[in-house]
């Protein structure tokens, strides 16, 4: 993949991505350069191409931001609640309904009978972190997350908590498993454990010197893969406690790096990575808009005598997508 540092958010052609490609990530990362592979040639089975593998998902996913200490970039600081907020309530979320559990797993399990719906962000806060290494592994990164939330500076975790951990510049982290450094194989990945009594869910996003329509790819791409695979795992043969993944491990996202991405109309040009739709063999469509930035845009249309479809038209986001 050519690195995004020169992306205009409002340049959503399908040169965006000019040579990611679907793989199988390992730990749900988000790869920067995947080797080439045709992976739709060697599954075949396009229209069912993720199965569920018995893990839980996160039913109604409430993000919580994490800024790794004060130099996180204030970019990232003033438009990251936005953004999550903008998302999370919006027709994004609606088509990862389909990803429900109640079904039978690969090996037979029961599966845990939840489903997906929208989410939202429930807050932000910056820490000072015990770990001042620059760079750091992935059992540090739990550690660290842990410690914060036993003294009280990070929420306590339930069920549906996604912790977003953002990092300045100038730290390396090596990814879960020995594979790879942070801006070198990956820009970003999501994980979780066991800790304190539960389960923690949470997405690692170093500051790859990129500007925010690419971090806010990365962060939509991580955010819906947690979602629906909770509990990555390494390699190309998806087991429980996995959740969805197609046979070769490719988690929803993975499936659609190819595709140029898409945006979702907020508080900000919020430019958001697509994903896989089972139901209709293909990357979900778009682009999607919250039904409340819809309305804003209508109302504040220069011509107000048009009708509400020639209004959605005139916009400066095109048409606009509002479900299947």
């Amino acid at each position: 993949m050519n690195k995004m540092r020169c992306l205009s958010a409002a340049i959503l052609s399908a040169s965006f991505f000019s040579v990611r490609s679907a793989f199988a990530a390992p730990y749900g990362e988000y790869l920067v350069a995947p080797k080439p592979l045709n992976e739709f040639s060697i599954l075949g089975d396009r229209k069912q191409i993720l199965k569920y593998y018995g893990g839980p998902v996160i039913s109604h996913v409430k993000v919580f931001v994490v800024y790794w200490g004060s130099d996180v970039t204030t970019e990232s600081q003033v438009k990251l609640k936005p953004f999550y907020q903008s998302i999370l309530g919006s027709d994004y979320m609606d088509v990862l309904a389909q990803y429900k559990t109640d079904i039978p797993a690969m090996d037979g399990r029961k599966g845990t009978g939840q489903t997906i719906g929208r989410g939202r962000f429930i807050g932000q806060a910056t820490i000072e972190p015990k770990n001042q290494a620059t760079t750091l592994a992935d059992d540090m990164i739990q550690k660290e997350l842990s410690l914060q939330i036993a003294k009280g500076a990070l929420p306590s975790p339930d069920a549906n908590t996604l912790y977003m951990i953002y990092f300045p510049q100038g730290i390396t982290i090596k990814g879960p498993g020995g594979s790879g450094d942070s801006c070198q194989t990956f820009d970003a990945y999501h994980n979780g454990f066991k800790a304190l009594g539960g389960a923690i869910f949470y997405g690692v996003m170093p500051d790859c010197e990129e500007n925010f329509a690419s971090v806010s790819v990365a962060s939509s791409h991580e955010m819906i893969e947690a979602v629906t695979d909770p509990f990555p795992t390494p390699g190309t043969h998806p087991a429980y406690p996995q959740a969805w993944n197609s046979i070769r491990g490719d988690e929803v996202a993975d499936l659609c790096e190819m595709e140029a991405p898409s945006y979702v109309s907020g508080n900000v040009s919020d430019v958001v990575s697509r994903f896989w739709d089972n139901s209709i063999g293909a990357c979900a469509k778009g682009p999607w808009t919250d039904e409340a930035a819809l309305r804003a845009a209508l109302s504040s249309t220069i011509q107000p005598n048009l009708s509400p479809i020639q209004a959605m038209s005139s916009l400066s986001m095109g048409n606009l997508w509002r479900g299947r």
